[in-house]
């Protein structure tokens, strides 16, 4: 009869290792506000509540959780209670976090703000988180100037990292968990601002265009005088513009235009040498070259802004 208790604990020893030694929490968030997007600094600010809920007292939140995204971040307006046998844990973040902009289709880009919280202390063999996303949300009254907020979407993503952080017990590499809050946005009166930034270099290369219609000794001047016209309104716009490494839907129109100004300044240059030969022959030549150039010049160009808007707004 004694053998029976040892076959229970045996089996009680060979079992628990196979149990879940998880606790879970659930955890949500929600924004308040949304500021500071430094395109130059690679940053956004957000402030915004956490709250877990859990009922194993021994777990500890306070300085426990942590943006690993961030600059710079700070927790406040602690406070822990129980309301029927739930704990209930609230703080309140105030973040700056690191955001890489991809503004190469400005001005209809879109945008993904993203905070990554991980639990510093307990890793996921002792922790489990559940994402609150039935009361996570974004404020109603938050507005964006320029941006219109699309959706929000909260979820755990538990983080692996290469190290242990020196804890004796895990060999190897060690997973925490994690949630993630991703906030989709979309840029607003994004045509308006398109034709805004672009109504100079579309006057400037209209003044070359005319070049066609002059005598060739006078086409100089105006493919001169238009040329400098688009290399001031890529400054302007480069100084409104957010500026990144990759080339933007302003640096590809500008520099067809640039080339499409290039192209007629060859076109006139040609076309003066053959004028000034005073043969019949070269002058008709002159002619027909001046007639397609202009079409050509016209309908690549045309061809091409379209293009590239068109990708851009897609």
């Amino acid at each position: 009869m004694k053998k029976i208790p040892l076959i229970l604990m045996a089996l009680f020893l060979i079992s628990s290792p196979l149990r879940s030694a998880e606790d879970s929490c659930k955890i949500g968030i929600y924004f308040n506000s949304l500021t500071d997007f430094n395109i130059s600094d690679q940053s956004f600010s957000a402030d915004f509540w956490m709250w877990v809920n859990y009922s194993d007292d021994s777990l500890q939140f306070n300085d426990a959780l942590e943006v690993t995204n961030s600059k710079s971040s700070s927790f406040s307006n602690y406070s822990q209670m129980k309301k029927e046998g739930v704990n209930w844990v609230m703080m309140k973040f105030n973040s700056v976090v690191f955001k890489e902009w991809d503004v190469s289709a400005f001005p209809f880009d879109k945008q993904k703000l993203t905070l990554h919280i991980d639990h510093t202390i307990y890793d996921t063999k002792k922790l489990a988180f559940v994402s609150d996303i039935g009361n996570s949300a974004i404020d109603s009254n938050l507005v964006l100037s320029n941006w219109k907020i699309d959706s929000l979407a909260f979820y755990v993503n538990n983080q692996t990292y290469n190290t242990t952080f020196g804890d004796p017990v895990i060999k190897g590499t060690s997973t925490y968990p994690s949630v993630t809050a991703d906030i989709y946005l979309t840029r607003e009166n994004s045509w308006n601002t398109l034709f805004k930034m672009l109504t100079g270099v579309y006057v400037a290369f209209s003044i070359v265009l005319l070049a066609f219609f002059v005598k060739p000794s006078d086409r100089l001047g105006l493919c001169v005088g238009g040329l400098f016209a688009a290399v001031g309104n890529k400054y302007i716009v480069e100084s409104a513009v957010p500026s990144t490494v990759s080339n933007t839907l302003f640096d590809n129109i500008h520099n067809i235009t640039f080339i499409a100004i290039f192209v007629v300044l060859v076109v006139a240059v040609i076309s003066f040498k053959w004028n000034e030969t005073e043969k019949p022959v070269y002058i008709e030549k002159a002619k027909k070259l001046d007639r397609l150039s202009f079409y050509s010049v016209v309908a690549v160009y045309t061809l091409l802004n379209v293009f590239l808007i068109m990708r851009a707004a897609s």
